[in-house]
């Protein structure tokens, strides 16, 4: 430790008397691209195969058996922090190609995890080891009637998920609103931000380092009277006092840190190949959902208990980083760190079906009635309220809710474009706007393989798969491969903590901004064209 006792207690103290507002620190990842890509999730589908493909960071013992004990042991975590060797993953996203109807994977841009620490009358305690949460319902192919809003209040039924549409020009919606949406046809734009909504937005997110963001807040009331591994009941959202906008935890419950995940996906590499603005959009999750409205996460909870009751009680460093609070040790950025179990599953560039067969539906495309799952796929974080063990049963009656229909002649929803004058705005940004100047993603420094592999996906090869067995007798399979393309990576030099960072430029509220400064960018210097992990 750098600090003395003394002085972590003084901080200790500046930091727990600011409990009467929020204090955060967000978590961040080295490296380029996910730490594995696979039907893996130790969680829903322990020992066995996941029914779909999740993009997964963290410790490096994540695989199909991974237990919170385990993932302790890993040799190493692409989380910056050491001490964290957590599992954070969420659904891999795809494009969908209608005309040729094939499906692409879209690569992970990067991944931030938000420990929000809310103002609170409970005692914030780092997460038990082991412990599992699951935020969303997989389930749902049309979304459940909440206006566009998240519903993160422990007293109501939750609403956890959302995805963010950064733009360069917002004159022309995203969603439709609430008035011209009920989630069964279409998503439904946020009222309280133009920038975000329900379920998949109709518009190109062109944002500056900023595209199409994934966003799932999980749960922050530990049951102790619940098993750590009993993800679907041992979790709720806390209840918020109306006058004091406190957020505490039923009686008898540990209060624990607030995660918020933002998962950005490279969709701007697939903008010339789609018309946004026409009621549909080209982009479905590893589970089949074409909405979006089935977006979850899953956390495997694996932080030495000290390091992170240390970040809890004295840190408060904002969108700036976890890595800048004092008295923490920052793994080396230019190292790498690998699953210690390869996928079994590999990723092509192209693919007739999606890994798992699970079939393409929602929002009067394929059979888009919400797919029954017996709630395995359901966590704590999803429509439940405080004291409650989550089922999306609890949601809201609307036509949102229920099954839509499967008939391809429904009249699609098409977002108005407004008046000329504001067709004209949208074409020349204001000077004076936060997105006045030309959005374009951080320039590529590809190798000529990139070069081939983009001339390549014009023409594909044939798509096949293959069952092999691996020389430890492990049974595999092989999604076509197609091609890899190579990218130089630009790694930023690794900076050790010296102070106590005290910065926090994130709002009190859950609607978030972009005012941090996106350090992934010092680091990823080719969002276009990553490497593929094998």
């Amino acid at each position: 430790m750098r600090y003395s006792t003394a002085v972590l207690a003084a901080l200790a103290v500046t930091v727990q008397a600011a409990k009467d507002s929020r204090t955060f620190a967000v978590l961040r990842f080295y490296g380029d691209g996910p730490l594995l890509e696979d039907l893996v999730d130790p969680i829903v589908s322990p020992g066995q195969a996941s029914s779909h493909m999740h993009t997964l960071m963290g410790g490096s013992n994540i695989g199909i058996s991974a237990t919170g004990e385990t993932m302790m042991e890993s040799n190493c975590s692409n989380a910056l922090i050491v001490g964290d060797n957590s599992g954070y993953w969420v659904p891999k996203l795809y494009f969908h190609d209608k005309a040729a109807d094939t499906v692409e994977p879209v690569d992970m841009f990067y991944m931030n995890v938000y420990y929000f620490f809310e103002p609170t009358d409970d005692d914030i305690k780092a997460f038990p080891v082991g412990l599992q949460m699951v935020a969303g319902d997989a389930s749902l192919r049309s979304c459940p009637d909440f206006g566009g809003e998240l519903q993160l209040d422990g007293s109501s039924t939750i609403q956890p998920v959302q995805f963010t549409c950064p733009r360069s020009d917002y004159n022309v919606p995203a969603w439709p609103s609430a008035s011209e949406s009920d989630g069964s046809k279409a998503g439904i734009q946020d009222p309280n931000n133009q920038g975000a909504g329900q379920g998949f937005p109709f518009a190109e997110c062109d944002g500056y380092a900023s595209p199409l963001r994934q966003d799932v807040h999980m749960p922050s009331c530990y049951d102790p009277s619940k098993d750590l591994t009993d993800y679907k009941n041992n979790m709720v959202f806390p209840t918020t006092n109306k006058a004091t906008g406190k957020q505490n935890c039923p009686e008898g419950f540990i209060h624990t840190p607030h995660l918020f995940y933002e998962m950005y996906w490279n969709t701007p590499v697939f903008k010339d190949r789609w018309t946004p603005g026409q009621g549909s959009q080209p982009f479905v999750l590893a589970n089949g959902d074409l909405t979006g409205c089935s977006s979850h996460a899953d956390f495997l909870a694996a932080w030495e208990p000290d390091v992170l009751q240390h970040v809890i009680d004295t840190c408060n460093a904002g969108d700036e980083g976890m890595d800048k609070c004092g008295g923490v040790t920052v793994r080396d950025r230019t190292s790498s760190c690998d699953a210690a179990t390869p996928a079994q599953n590999r990723i092509a560039s192209t693919l007739k079906a999606l890994p798992g067969d699970n079939p393409l539906a929602g929002w009067g495309q394929g059979s888009s009635a919400n797919v029954p799952s017996s709630g395995s796929e359901s966590g704590s974080g999803s429509g439940s309220g405080s004291g409650s063990s989550g089922s999306s049963d609890s949601a809201p009656s609307s036509a949102g809710q229920s099954a839509t229909s499967s008939s391809s002649s429904s009249a699609p929803i098409v977002l108005a474009t407004g008046n000329t004058e504001n067709e004209e705005a949208a074409a020349t940004p204001k000077e004076n706007s936060p997105q006045a100047a030309q959005v374009t993603p951080a320039p590529e420094l590809a190798s000529p393989a990139a070069d081939d592999a983009a001339a390549a996906s014009h023409n594909p090869p044939a798509v096949s798969s293959a069952v092999v067995t691996l020389p430890n007798g492990d049974v595999s399979t092989i999604w076509e491969t197609l091609w890899v393309t190579v990218t130089q990576t630009v790694y930023e030099e690794s900076k050790e903590t010296d102070a106590p960072y005290a910065r926090n430029k994130r709002e009190a509220g859950h609607a978030h901004g972009h005012a941090h400064a996106h350090e992934h960018l010092l680091r990823h210097r080719s969002p276009h064209a990553r490497r593929a992990r094998r």
